[in-house]
């Protein structure tokens, strides 16, 4: 199901200090308020009441901002994936708002009787919090006794992903550097809409670097909360728990992957379905059709026809997936597991990731510039060799 972008690139503002205080401004403060509603707490109804105002305004950023240029510069395609954070980010924060404002319980972190709106907004997984309930924390690897070692391996470890991530991402670009290596896409399929070995040697590549990507950037985040707010190592547990060692979907997406989205995803597509008689399985569909609405939007921002089989679909049939392993285990008396349970793993997680990852390609996203001009870490290796 494709529907258009959001509105016409060029009639879009770049980001400047008008379009910063008229545009993106209001939707971080409505965002903010949402938070204060929830931590005081409001009556429901005057939550309910500003949730429209909230959505809309997040909405209007979403589609009125181009972050691809900044100050009426040239419009530069290979920052396009901008646009698509900027989506997420805006999704997010709407799926919040929602969750919020629908919530029975006043969020209170563990260690504190009286958070404040600002730590609600930047708490990620709600890891210390009183909503964290089910949720997964891996074990810590890195020394939390001592500030200086726990950063600098968290240093090391922010080091070793940007290399992956970019050495990866030139040795997908070089397969096609005209088509999808570049802004302006193309398919990875060999045949159009048929998977082969070579479209799925290239989803598997993508997703160790949208992994490497997504854990130097919390690397970069941890590193930053430590020095600069003097906050505990403690309050940045691990992101991922070795998705590679999963041996069955469940433990895949509830353990290894990020659990950034968790709470959301349960609030507004899981509970819900859960609440109106669809039970376990509802709620697990629920779940990932909230995760697959997310990606959806945000690949709407490429500025490309979103197609929500394709982007959405994914994350839908990851459901199905889980809900089989369930299956699975009433029919045989045992969980997905051991050297099988991996194989089915890769195979479901990787072998639908064709769709999804090509959906990308089209949409221009693998041919993005994720460092600026002569500090790609390939160029400097190159050089240096």
């Amino acid at each position: 199901m494709p529907f258009s972008p959001p509105i016409d690139p060029d009639s879009r503002e770049s980001l400047n200090w008008s379009s910063f205080a008229t545009i993106l401004l209001p939707s971080l403060a409505c965002y903010y308020v949402s938070a204060v509603l929830t931590i005081r707490p409001y009556p429901f109804l005057v939550r309910l009441f500003v949730l429209p105002v909230t959505l809309c305004i997040l909405y209007r950023c979403s589609v009125s901002l181009d972050l691809s240029h900044l100050n009426q510069s040239a419009r530069n395609q290979w920052l396009n994936y901008w646009n698509e954070a900027l989506l997420l980010g805006m999704t997010f924060f709407s799926m919040r708002a929602i969750a919020w404002t629908f919530t029975a319980t006043p969020p209170r972190r563990i260690d504190s009787g009286k958070p404040s709106a600002a730590q609600l907004c930047f708490t990620g997984r709600y890891h210390e919090w009183n909503w964290s309930s089910g949720l997964h924390v891996p074990t810590e690897w890195r020394p939390t006794n001592s500030r200086t070692l726990f950063v600098l391996e968290t240093l090391a470890s922010a080091i070793i992903h940007v290399i992956i991530l970019d050495i990866l991402h030139y040795h997908l670009q070089s397969f096609s550097p005209n088509t999808f290596g570049s802004p302006k896409g193309g398919t990875i399929f060999t045949v159009i809409g048929i998977p082969d070995l070579r479209s799925t040697y290239i989803s598997f590549l993508s997703g160790i670097v949208i992994y490497s990507a997504i854990q130097s950037t919390y690397d970069g985040f941890t590193i930053f909360g430590i020095i600069l707010f003097q906050q505990n190592p403690t309050q940045w547990p691990p992101f991922f728990d070795h998705p590679w060692r999963s041996t069955s979907l469940n433990r895949f997406w509830a353990k290894g992957w990020h659990q950034v989205f968790r709470y959301e995803f349960i609030a507004v597509g899981g509970r819900p379905l859960y609440a109106l008689g669809f039970g376990r399985i509802g709620a697990v569909l629920g779940v990932f059709t909230a995760s697959g609405t997310l990606h959806v939007l945000g690949n709407w921002g490429l500025g490309h026809e979103a197609e929500f089989w394709a982007v959405g679909g994914y994350f839908v049939i990851q459901g199905v997936g889980v809900v089989l392993e369930g299956v699975w285990k009433k029919v045989f008396g045992h969980q997905v597991g051991g050297a099988l349970g991996w194989m089915w793993t890769v195979a479901w997680a990787v072998g639908w990731a064709n769709l999804l990852i090509d959906a990308w390609a089209r949409a221009g996203l693998i041919g993005s510039a994720f460092f600026p001009g002569g500090a790609r870490p390939v160029d400097v290796m190159m050089k240096l060799l």
